[in-house]
């Protein structure tokens, strides 16, 4: 059972995906600054007829754009604000309202003034007339309330932009396990040929006498894991493109796959310090936490207002009816000021909820930007962790495909036994994997970097 485990093939990195789902790039090696090798992304222009069978990361990220829910509520939500800031500034316009009533009395009711007439007053009256109010005055709550409105469509905006960054990291992420999980297939499918091939090559030299039965049973049973690996791995790939097309936001009946490779060059992750200040002030989070403060601000300065006096134009004209006098026309206008003495510390009470919400919203952009920094961090760390564990990875491939080659050559020989052969594969697809997996832990915290600092994930360099 140790000498199994020791030579038995590695899947762990054929079935590692996500909850999210993309498209796809493809990459060309090129020279960056100082003669640094850098990947240049290549990216194909999405198109209204898109093949959802060869879909590239910008294809993804055009469909995700457009169809997926969260990014469509998030966007919708900017016309409810919109509407309600109209709203907001109609307090500015005068209120213009089209009243009439008709009454009938007891002609011989006491008069208004109490005594007794002997003359009959009016039986039918009635009005129809327009009436009009404007305000002047009103301790500037219309005005601080459109300021209110108008800086919550902002960060509403703002809002749009954090969600459209979330689902495009989402969408990048997913793409990348959907490579990662194609990548994988590849190995383990390069993997099982080679055993089978050894395999037969064990079983000819058993039956030319040169090795024992269990050299021929190691190598049968290497063929059968592989066997087992390789569908793990068509497994992973198709649960990645299920995810990648819900992701999108795609129907169910759309089956989606990708084209593109991974590239064979990376780059260092870039100075932390000027991540860190970009992302500062370029993060829509934090840029939105703003806004609801100046939005938070207003509001108090509007509810305030109601500690002042209101005054107001006033105006009706229209046509008065009396069965006794007749008909007339009649006007009346004024300036009416109405300040409220005491209504139960109505007003007192808002000016303290509207104070409380402004230094929660404070408080608020003080945590975001202990947790954005320390988002960004960790993602710069994984970028780096990455980034050095592709290059080691990748003269680890190189050292253990020498070492497969001079394993099977001595093998042949006589000079080995299987087992070296054996272990030889297995230390070649591990290493395999692990540039498969370094590489693509590269492009998703680059992506995640790209998110936090707020420039969109998909747009190319760093």
């Amino acid at each position: 059972m140790p000498v199994r485990r020791a030579i038995s093939l590695t899947t762990g990195a054929a079935v590692i995906l996500c909850s999210a789902a993309v498209g796809f790039r493809s990459y060309a090696a090129t020279t960056g600054p100082a003669g640094r090798p850098q990947a240049t992304i290549v990216a194909r222009p999405a198109g209204p007829g898109i093949d959802y069978q060869a879909l590239g990361l910008e294809d993804c990220l055009a469909l995700a754009r457009k169809h997926n829910p969260i990014l469509a509520g998030a966007s919708e939500r900017i016309r409810e604000l919109q509407a309600g800031y109209r709203a907001a500034k109609s307090e500015y316009f005068p209120r213009l309202a089209l009243t009439s009533f008709y009454e009938r009395a007891n002609p011989d009711r006491l008069s208004p003034a109490g005594a007794l007439t002997t003359v009959l007053l009016f039986k039918d009256a009635a009005w129809a007339g327009v009436s009009g109010k404007q305000v002047l005055y009103d301790g500037r709550r219309t005005y601080s309330g459109v300021r209110a409105a108008k800086k919550g469509v902002e960060a509403q905006e703002q809002e749009v932009l954090r969600t459209a960054d979330e689902v495009a990291f989402a969408v990048t992420e997913a793409f990348y396990r959907l490579v990662e999980a194609k990548e994988n297939l590849a190995v383990a499918a390069e993997a099982l040929q080679q055993r089978r091939e050894f395999a037969a090559l064990s079983e000819a030299f058993f039956k030319a006498g040169k090795v024992t039965r269990l050299d021929s049973f190691r190598a049968a049973s290497q063929v059968a894991e592989a066997e087992q690996a390789r569908v793990e791995a068509e497994d992973a790939t198709l649960l990645a493109k299920e995810i990648l097309a819900r992701t999108a936001g795609l129907e169910e009946s759309v089956s989606v796959d990708i084209i593109g490779c991974l590239p064979s060059r990376v780059e260092p992750a870039p100075d932390i310090r000027s991540l860190w200040q970009e992302a500062s002030q370029a993060n829509p989070e934090i840029r939105r936490l703003d806004l609801e403060i100046e939005r938070s601000k207003n509001l108090i300065k509007a509810v305030r207002g109601a500690y002042f006096p209101e005054i107001s134009l006033q105006g009706s004209i229209g046509v008065r009816h009396y069965d006794i006098a007749g008909t007339k026309g009649e006007w009346l206008a004024g300036v009416f000021l109405e300040w409220p003495l005491f209504e139960g510390g109505l007003t007192r009470a808002r000016v303290a909820e509207a104070s409380s919400q402004s230094l929660q919203l404070t408080e608020q952009r003080r945590a975001g930007l202990d947790a954005l920094k320390s988002d960004l961090v960790a993602a710069w760390r994984d970028q780096e962790d990455a980034y050095k564990g592709f290059l080691t990875a990748g003269l680890t491939v190189r050292t253990n495909e020498e070492a497969y080659d001079s394993a099977k050559a001595l093998y042949r020989s006589g000079k080995a036994v299987g087992l070296d052969v054996l272990q030889a594969q297995v230390d070649l697809t591990r290493s395999r994997f692990d540039s498969i997996r370094y590489a693509v832990a590269y492009q998703i915290s680059r992506a995640r970097i790209r998110q936090i600092v707020g420039s969109g994930p998909s747009e190319p360099g760093l």
